[in-house]
């Protein structure tokens, strides 16, 4: 059982919970960094347009923690339109292309999917601390995520940028995920 009473099978033996917190808030200059930009081009509107984003404007060494989502509506989904090379390493998989619901494990693809869901209805950048508990390794690490959302129209949310920086734990999160790949 997880820590939700829920029965789980040798492929969920990861919990991942979240919280969130205050994007403007945070005192990680990679965080500040980019929504700082994501302020400064969307000026007076609700979004900027992905059009109007520059990846120069990130810190280099933040790009290979970033991916990007396509918003899909009726019924809701995203899709990794960019899979960060720090992502396809630590978890062992390709995600650019698909949908977040083929990420593996199962847990981590529920949270990821509710926090683009939650950025998605809050119409704001959001920023997550998530707790990832390995029952299997007897670990626990937190990665941080900042998700902002981007639009073409300025009213429908079409893409959503990550920035997860799992750096203070990359090899225990690439343990932990090969850990699942193997059951």
């Amino acid at each position: 059982m997880d820590g939700q009473g829920r029965r789980m099978n040798r492929k969920d033996e990861i919990n991942v919970s979240y919280t969130s917190q205050d994007p403007y808030g945070s005192d990680f200059p990679e965080i500040s960094r980019a929504l700082s930009y994501w302020d400064k081009i969307r000026r007076d509107r609700s979004f900027p347009a992905w059009r109007e984003f520059d990846w120069f404007q990130l810190p280099v060494t933040a790009i290979p923690y970033c991916g990007v989502v396509d918003v899909k509506t009726s019924p809701v989904n995203f899709y990794y339109r960019f899979w960060g090379t720090a992502h396809a390493t630590a978890t062992k998989q390709e995600l650019t292309g698909r949908p977040v619901y083929d990420m593996h494990p199962r847990s981590e693809a529920r949270s990821v999917f509710a926090q683009y869901a939650e950025t998605l209805h809050a119409r704001a950048p959001r920023l997550f601390v998530n707790t990832i508990v390995s029952y299997t390794l007897l670990s626990e690490m937190t990665e941080i995520s900042l998700r902002l959302p981007f639009s073409d129209d300025g009213e429908r949310i079409q893409q959503i940028l990550a920035f997860s920086d799992m750096r203070p734990n990359a090899d225990i999160i690439g343990r932990v995920f090969d850990t699942a790949a193997e059951q």
